[in-house]
């Protein structure tokens, strides 16, 4: 069967059984019919991607209840005086479960999903789904005064409310999913369904993010107008302020806190750590900010959350907006700041980073920051925790995901979410000699409040970064790129010799690893040529090693240096740090230095 053939298939087949499943959690048969059928749109827009799962109904599912909740009208069965008494019975005894309870119940009573798909999709562990589950299941029963055995046959009976719809043609919701995908907005004439779209409720995913109705009042609900064609599918023309994160979404992303929102401003300003320009990109029709701000609870952290959203004229200005995004974080230009870690995001939207930045000013704070592209759409969260703290960077991935799906399902949007999966990569190339060290690679020095100062780069005629017990040389003896600089304090009042020194250059592979080899040889030798000198090794690699090398000067002076080699195929980097007494940083903290060095020398020529 061709593509077409293949979907059109699976619309057919679906679309009556996911509307009772849509019903059966809103009671809203309207939002309902429209969630689906918008769905198949994005579905088809998705296709080469679904058509490879085992059960495509595992991603089509969420985003039917994602678009259902978006629309719904709370207890809208109430206005229905058509409605047969024994349904709106069983709405109402729905209605009074938990949202995650409620689906629960529905994807065990009314699809063929088992314990533990129920479970992922609802984003709880087993057990926990489980016990969910079996309470959904009493309270329902008692609700409706029938045994926990005629539950089934309740939820069934919806389908009867539900059959008899009229749905567009397969072939029209191709045509519309292809306009999605390739243009991102319909330019057709002729008449269309006026839709509200309002800030929704997003699929749940592993990462526990889960739909709610708790604040359906806010939600603004689409119905067909009178005398349109619904076979004509809406174009999305704008964001808004209700396509950004709620309150209620974020509570799920970043539990534990009671969250309120602190503003929400039609620009983005220069709001996020690191951001050097109010746009991304300068041209995008329209940029949004919410701020967030949690609770202060005695012993806890402070804790803030931003979003922000820019909607480029075109995916390609779109694409433009996000590689300068990046650019603000991986060489960050605010003094003090140091990049941790980066991590790039698997199946989310169709591009999207994660960023853990940590400044060191006062007062002390940590950031992670994910950006995301989704179509035409940038968005930009930051989660914010006073003090050197452990970066919540699972809450920050769900904020994120949680964005991206609740902008992607529009004819400006992309990719959406497919079970996302974060992968920690190298600090991608930045500064002005990307490879070697920048300013914000670098750790403090402990009870040093001013920032590092680089000096110029220069050839790397004489190596300082070189221990006494290796004496290391980058120039000459087949060495190309060979520089090296240093790294200042300027006004710290500390000793003369405190500093960072990096000295890089290249070999071929081979020559390369018998030079940090050599290196290793050397130093673990150096306490026999050396007997004043103790070597101490702090860390070691398949191409990295660091130590600690302590020489007597005189009797009662003793000089401390740590150094480190890396090796990266032929590109070569050394480093070395001179503390002033106190003045000093963690072995941790040069350990991943050295580690950083190397991740730089990707972006040495051949």
């Amino acid at each position: 069967m061709s593509d077409a053939d293949r979907f059109d298939a699976y619309y057919a087949d679906s679309r009556d059984r996911l509307l009772v499943l849509a019903f059966a959690l809103t009671g809203d048969l309207p939002a309902s019919r429209g969630a689906v059928r918008d769905t198949f749109v994005a579905a088809w827009h998705h296709w080469s991607k679904l058509k490879r799962l085992d059960d495509p109904e595992t991603w089509v599912r969420p985003h039917v209840w994602s678009h259902a909740q978006r629309r719904h009208t709370a207890r809208i069965w109430h206005r229905d005086r058509r409605l047969d008494p024994e349904v709106k019975a069983t709405l109402d005894a729905l209605s009074r479960l938990p949202v995650v309870s409620r689906k629960a119940l529905l994807l065990t009573q009314l699809t063929s999903a088992s314990r533990q798909e129920m479970a992922h999709e609802v984003g709880l562990p087993l057990h926990e789904a489980e016990s969910r589950l079996q309470t959904a299941t009493s309270q329902f029963a008692l609700q409706r005064e029938v045994p926990s055995t005629a539950v089934r046959l309740q939820l069934e009976r919806l389908a009867e409310h539900c059959a008899g719809q009229r749905w567009p043609r397969a072939t029209i919701i191709r045509r519309a999913g292809t306009t999605r995908r390739r243009t991102h907005v319909l330019a057709g004439a002729g008449v269309v369904v006026a839709t509200l779209v309002g800030s929704g409720f997003l699929v749940a995913d592993d990462h526990g993010v889960h739909p709610t109705l708790s604040a359906a009042g806010d939600r603004l609900t689409s119905v067909p107008a009178a005398g349109t064609d619904e076979e004509t599918i809406p174009p999305d023309e704008d964001v808004t302020p209700s396509n950004l994160v709620s309150k209620a979404q974020l509570n799920r992303a970043v539990p534990g806190r009671a969250w309120r929102i602190t503003g929400t401003d039609p620009k983005q300003g220069t709001t996020f750590p690191c951001q050097r320009r109010a746009f991304a990109d300068p041209k995008a029709s329209t940029a949004l900010v919410r701020n967030f701000t949690a609770r202060h609870e005695k012993g806890r952290a402070q804790l803030a959350v931003v979003q922000g959203m820019e909607l480029s004229t075109d995916v390609p200005a779109a694409r433009a907006g996000y590689a300068k995004a990046n650019r603000w974080f991986a060489e960050c230009a605010m003094p003090q700041t140091q990049l941790l870690a980066v991590r790039h995001i698997q199946r989310l939207g169709d591009d999207a980073q994660q960023y853990v930045l940590r400044n060191w000013g006062s007062p002390t704070a940590t950031y992670v920051l994910g950006v995301a592209r989704t179509g035409r759409i940038n968005t930009l969260t930051l989660t914010r925790t006073a003090g050197v703290v452990r970066p919540d960077l699972a809450g920050n991935l769900r904020l994120l995901v949680t964005a991206v799906d609740d902008l992607c399902s529009s004819t400006l949007g992309g990719h959406c979410s497919a079970l996302p999966k974060p992968v920690d990569v190298p600090a991608p190339a930045a500064g002005k000699l990307p490879m070697m060290l920048s300013e914000f690679d670098l750790p403090p020095a402990a009870g040093v409040g001013q920032p590092w100062v680089a000096t110029t780069p220069r050839q790397a005629v004489h190596n300082v970064a070189a221990t006494g017990c290796d004496q290391s040389s980058f120039h000459g003896g087949g060495w190309t790129h060979d520089a090296t600089r240093s790294f200042l304090v300027p006004g710290g009042h500390l000793a003369a010799a405190f500093g960072i020194t990096e000295t890089v250059g290249r070999l071929p592979e081979p020559d390369a690893t018998s030079f940090v080899d050599g290196v290793r040889s050397k130093l673990a030798s150096c306490v026999n040529r050396d007997p004043g000198t103790k070597v101490l090794r702090l860390g070691s690699g398949p191409t990295w090693a660091a130590w600690r090398v302590r020489t007597q000067v005189t009797k009662n002076q003793t000089m401390t240096f740590d150094m480190g080699v890396v090796r990266s195929g032929g590109a070569v980097a050394q480093v070395g740090f001179v503390p002033d007494g106190s003045h000093t940083m963690t072995t941790a903290q040069f350990v991943a230095l050295v580690r950083r060095a190397g991740e730089r020398l990707a972006a040495m020529p051949e």
